[in-house]
């Protein structure tokens, strides 16, 4: 073949490999034929009214420092993990005050919430923003959380964030 033929080729090959148009069904170019179901926030949803709720608890906690609100989610050996470190839910209060020794006027902005279907993770998308005491300097974190919910409870609360670009990690 010549090189004019294979290259004609190799760029049909491209074209027919592009995204599929509204009027196509989209390919499925994984091995795995059931992707994880995840369900974005729905009214109708059950399990997604229940993973907001959760998550608005998770936020008045923090912003009014009172983990006895978010308590009642979270397993007696719920684990917070986080950049900052590993707190235990029976330390959270603890924690929480701690936390607030540095740092005041926290407003956290839920950006979306995620449930799969079965009710036994969730993805969070929030920012935290927050002002250092010490000098007033204000600044928003970009957070992403994944949480491992057992029963309805937190078993496990997985922060991701840049704790290099954070004010939290220099308090």
């Amino acid at each position: 073949m010549t090189r004019h033929v294979l290259v004609t080729l190799l760029l049909y090959c491209v074209v027919a490999m592009k995204e599929p148009t509204a009027a196509q069904a989209p390919r499925n170019l994984t091995a795995n034929s059931n992707p994880p179901q995840v369900v974005r926030h729905d009214s109708k949803n059950d399990n997604t009214v229940k993973i907001r709720e959760l998550v608005d608890r998770q936020v008045q906690a923090w912003e009014k420092h009172d983990f006895g609100i978010a308590a009642p989610d979270w397993l007696p050996n719920g684990e917070l993990i986080s950049p900052g470190g590993h707190v235990p839910a029976e330390e959270m209060q603890t924690a929480m005050a701690g936390y607030f020794k540095h740092f005041s006027d926290l407003r956290v902005t839920v950006k979306n919430a995620f449930i799969s279907t079965d009710g036994a993770k969730a993805a969070i998308e929030w920012d935290w923003e927050v002002t250092r005491r010490r000098d007033g300097v204000r600044a928003v974190t970009h957070d992403a959380i994944i949480v491992d919910l057992v029963g309805g409870k937190i078993a496990s609360w997985r922060e991701y964030f840049d704790f290099s670009n954070s004010i939290d990690a220099n308090p």
